[in-house]
């Protein structure tokens, strides 16, 4: 923006951007390592997009302990991510 003397009086002149000249930046994706238990058998969801690691270590005939590596920009995003992907009984977190 600038100043312009008009009459003794200031006037801005507004500089005019074009929306091909601004760079947006995407806030970056962190690696969160959630622990939850499932039940047994396990039913899983996948559209195909998901970029995530489950490993989960049979218990019982019921349930399931289990890890996940979720790309996601916070915790709450992560748990979504994973939970529409297969069923949570419970964060062990």
């Amino acid at each position: 923006m600038q100043l312009e003397m008009q009459n003794g009086k200031h006037a801005e002149k507004h500089a005019e951007y074009n929306m091909g000249d601004v760079v947006e930046f995407k806030p970056k994706e962190t690696v969160y390592i959630l622990k939850f238990t499932a039940p047994s058998p396990l039913k899983m969801t996948k559209s195909g997009g998901e970029n995530m690691t489950v490993e989960i270590q049979r218990v019982d005939d019921s349930h399931g302990l289990g890890q996940a590596w979720v790309p996601a920009k916070n915790l709450a995003e992560a748990r979504e991510k994973l939970n529409k992907m297969i069923e949570i009984l419970e964060w062990l977190e």
